[in-house]
């Protein structure tokens, strides 16, 4: 987990919410974005904007979702998670061991760097190997963890030549891991496994991949452009071993903060894709498209703190069932997210079915419970000596946004109205907010979460007690015992049903107080834009196969 993940959905919400200004009728700029996307005939052209400039370009750097986003379509891992089914990428084929540690992937023989050299095994042990190594500083190390020796690597305990990836020839890839771990091939299609070429990092050294020269790509499309918050470019990858089913010649991407500013250009024809910001909601929300983008939203609270209450169980379940989420959200969110009270996405995939299907869980009503509240805070207030609820108080650190404190103000009232608790509302600059989560240095914080790939482990590896990114101080030697027991057992249902067991304890203790699960409403002309798709991990969009047509 990293800085930028870990507070995901708050930059999410600072950029989408927002005044809208002088925005035409829904759908009047359809048929002039219809017309101008292949613009120049026989070219095809898809455009879309993000929210930021990418920080990086280098794979095994890369922790933001504005960098990985746009890597999914410039390199190809071992594997490819193509909208929840793992595919062949580099690797043609793989065989895993009857113990589920060793996986031996047989790399095909047309895959090649946009340079026109092969790719090659020793490219792939590189990547992995530079993801953990110590002298990277990557902030996404700790998925190296999968494989044996990664941990001890990562803490410069074991030289990186011990990591658990070797090379037996050009076409062969072998990977043992430090436990069993059914989702490994989907971790390979994020961009910190990717192969990487070691004698242009060699070469470049600190400014490897700071420009679209500095590096090479293997995907369907390469980085042709990179103006620094202005737009990035892609051109298809004529070296790419599948480029015959890439229809897209071009991809220009729009570096724009203003959140109100990409769907004025849908609608006048200049983007082909556009994310509806939340203050545009109601225009939009019968042609708008929903979309889940596997963020989860949460108040997370450091029991390690001062803040006797927050300590107490009794009273974080008072907190938790005085909200009314269904309210917070319409109120806050344009009921564009959903109200959730569990901590899995219940749209990941589970052992018959969806995970949320298989295991149903509501842990606290969506409309609140004020009654059920007040037991509790009574239950809390017993222990703490208080007599007067508003003699309990507690201080909510957010981002620094209009937009957030709107969000935080919404549930400050709640909890005012149904409990008679005072919250204090702390505004922090972005960057001050991870340093504080890191350094506990809060009381409670608006934060959120997003995955690194399609299973429940990665969302609730965060809470075990020993965990490197467990910032609430969470401990519980039965949530432990059952992550523990999902890592050896027989099959997947076994597995599941130990990670579902895991998410009532966590979700019983509240180290967290989820609020919502994240999605999204976009807009794209179906008609003419084929193959494009949105998914809830890994990569919000996909456009690798995506055709325009007339």
């Amino acid at each position: 987990m990293t800085r930028r993940k870990i507070l995901c959905a708050a930059l999410a919400l600072t950029m989408a919410f927002g005044s809208l200004a002088g925005c035409s009728t829904p759908g009047e700029g359809t048929q002039s974005s219809a017309q101008s996307g292949a613009a120049a005939g026989s070219e095809k052209i898809f455009r879309f904007s993000i929210t930021g400039n990418p920080p990086t370009m280098d794979p095994q750097k890369s922790n933001s979702a504005l960098s990985v986003d746009v890597q999914y379509h410039l390199f190809d891992g071992l594997m490819r998670d193509d909208n929840g089914k793992v595919e062949p990428g580099v690797a043609e084929s793989y065989d895993v061991s009857d113990d589920g540690l060793t996986y031996t992937f047989h790399l095909r023989s047309d895959s090649k760097w946009s340079d026109g050299k092969t790719v090659t095994a020793e490219d792939c042990v590189y990547g992995f190997q530079r993801l953990v190594d110590p002298a990277t500083a990557s902030p996404m190390a700790y998925l190296g963890e999968v494989l044996k020796n990664g941990k001890e690597v990562a803490a410069g305990k074991v030289p990186v030549k011990d990591l658990g990836v070797t090379a037996p020839d050009d076409k062969t890839v072998v990977c043992v891991l430090s436990k069993p771990a059914p989702y490994f091939p989907t971790m390979l299609s994020g961009g910190s496994f990717l192969p990487c070429r070691k004698d242009l990092v060699e070469k470049y050294g600190k400014d490897f991949a700071a420009t679209p020269e500095k590096n090479v790509y293997n995907g369907p499309f390469q980085l042709a452009e990179w103006a620094q918050d202005d737009k990035l470019v892609l051109t298809k990858n004529e070296n790419f071993w599948n480029k015959d089913k890439v229809k897209l010649d071009r991809v220009e991407i729009s570096v724009l903060t203003d959140p109100n500013t990409p769907i004025g250009m849908y609608e006048t024809g200049k983007l082909d894709y556009v994310d509806v910001p939340v203050a545009a909601a109601d225009q939009y929300r019968d042609q708008g498209k929903m979309y889940y983008n596997g963020s989860v939203d949460y108040l997370q609270i450091n029991l390690k703190g001062e803040n006797a209450a927050l300590k107490n169980k009794d009273f974080r379940k008072a907190l938790s069932y005085g909200i009314s989420r269904k309210d917070y959200v319409a109120m806050a969110r344009a009921s564009i997210p959903e109200p959730t009270s569990r901590l899995v996405l219940p749209a990941l995939p589970g052992p018959t079915s969806t995970f949320g299907k298989d295991y149903p869980f509501d842990p606290y009503p969506e409309t609140g419970d004020t009654a059920k509240a007040k037991e509790y805070l009574k239950k809390a207030m017993s222990a703490l000596g208080v007599s007067d609820p508003s003699k309990i108080s507690f201080k909510l650190s957010y981002a620094e946004a209009e937009s957030v404190r709107k969000i935080v103000e919404v549930l400050q009232a709640q909890w005012k109205q149904n409990l008679g608790v005072n919250v204090t509302l702390v505004p922090v600059p972005y960057a001050v907010l991870s340093d504080d989560m890191f350094g506990g240095k809060y009381e409670m914080m608006y934060t959120g979460w997003t995955p690194d790939y399609d299973d429940p482990v990665s969302y609730l590896e965060l809470f075990q007690t020993d965990g490197g990114y467990n910032y609430s101080h969470y401990s519980n030697s039965d949530y432990d015992k059952e992550m523990k027991a999902a890592e050896t057992a027989k099959n997947t249902k076994e597995r599941m049903d130990h990670l579902a067991a895991a998410e009532k304890i966590v979700c019983d203790d509240l180290p967290i107080i989820s609020l919502t699960a994240g999605r999204g409403m976009a807009l794209w002309d179906e008609k003419r834009i084929k193959n494009f798709n949105l998914y809830h991990v890994g990569t919000i969009y996909n456009f690798i196969y995506t055709d325009i047509v007339s």
